[in-house]
């Protein structure tokens, strides 16, 4: 049992800063798919380290240990230090899949996650050693770890969340389809524990739903996409997924829904009038924005969906769709031209009548 806090991809980030200072060896828990590699691929990237990944559970403890070799001069036995091992600059050397490396390699591991060293061998000051692994109870092949390494390492547990999970899609490429059926069906992001009770292989993770996207970009067929999404995700999880998408279909291209902003009658008629299809909406709307005017025009539509009166939770998911276009925004370096916009003017006097009221 890992009996530490529960921590999200983006909480780690922001703990692993002291740890790189201090040469403090981390190590990640978490189930497969999640983005425990990831993580560290950022982090090194934030700060222009170099990163060493080695996957434990693919190799011997030998070739951690280097090969041995005859010194025919002296006549003793040197060791080949291995190439993945560093010798100079500035880095994370990281050791995946630890817990899936047989007993004896990660006794191996233990001198360099201590001691920085394995045999003649010494990590240069710049590098820094963080492992990750799954428990046995994740349903991977892992190994139980010995209080030895335990007490060596500073241990995250690492879960994933939907709404940090959506924010790092929508930076990422994600497809509208996917980050919807995320949005409304959260509990699908991640489900190895319901797939680990109904012993089934197949199961949704935050790695399978972005290939997932990539697929359904690719593929245009139904008949194709619904064989290759449960081969994916599984078959509960991509019926889940279908019927969402089912209720996006009937979304108007962008370009005509932004061609029409001028015609308040007729851009009412081509909003969805579904949870599904206006949380669709909104990340198409993001996702197409690429202008200042193609911003205001997104404020002028979410302000049409608004003014429809129905059981939805519009403001809701209006409320979203700004966020997400402030974001972009930003990210555009439109922020303050946007703030400027009579559009956004109107929005803000009305958002405050409502907090007013």
């Amino acid at each position: 049992m890992i009996n530490t806090v529960p921590v999200t991809p983006n909480r780690v980030l922001s703990c692993l800063e002291p740890l790189w200072k201090l040469r403090l060896p981390a190590f990640l828990h978490g189930a497969p798919g999640i983005g425990k590699s990831s993580l560290i691929r950022e982090f090194a990237e934030s700060k222009g380290l170099d990163l060493k990944i080695v996957l434990l559970s693919q190799i011997e403890a030998a070739d951690l240990r280097g090969l041995p070799a005859l010194d025919h001069k002296t006549q003793t036995t040197v060791w080949y230090r291995p190439e993945f091992l560093p010798t100079e600059g500035q880095g994370i050397l990281f050791l995946d899949e630890l817990t899936g490396a047989e007993p004896r390699l990660q006794v191996a591991a233990y001198q360099l996650i201590l001691d920085r060293r394995i045999g003649e061998y010494r990590l240069p000051d710049g590098w820094w050693v963080v492992g990750a692994g799954n428990a046995p109870d994740d349903g991977a092949v892992a190994y139980d770890m010995g209080s030895a390494l335990a007490d060596r390492l500073v241990h995250f547990k690492v879960v994933p969340e939907p709404k940090e999970w959506i924010r790092w899609g929508q930076n990422n490429g994600i497809s509208p389809e996917v980050l919807t059926f995320i949005q409304v069906k959260p509990d699908f992001l991640e489900s190895n524990q319901m797939q680990q009770a109904a012993g089934q292989l197949i199961g949704p993770t935050p790695r399978s739903w972005e290939r997932v996207s990539r697929v359904i970009a690719q593929e245009k067929s139904r008949d194709a996409r619904e064989f290759l999404v449960a081969g994916i995700v599984g078959e509960a999880a991509a019926a889940e997924f279908f019927h969402v998408v089912e209720e996006l279909k009937d979304l108007p291209p962008m370009d005509q829904l932004f061609d029409t902003v001028d015609d308040e009658k007729k851009l009412t008629r081509m909003l969805p009038l579904t949870l599904s299809g206006l949380y669709g909406l909104t990340y198409s709307l993001a996702g197409y924005c690429s202008e200042l005017g193609d911003f205001q025009k997104a404020i002028r539509i979410l302000e049409a969906m608004s003014r429809v009166d129905d059981e939805l939770p519009r403001a809701e998911v209006q409320a979203l769709a700004m966020e997400l276009l402030l974001e972009k925004a930003g990210r555009l370096g439109l922020l303050f031209q946007l703030g400027d916009t009579p559009e956004y003017g109107a929005y803000r006097k009305k958002a405050k009548e409502i907090v007013e009221l």
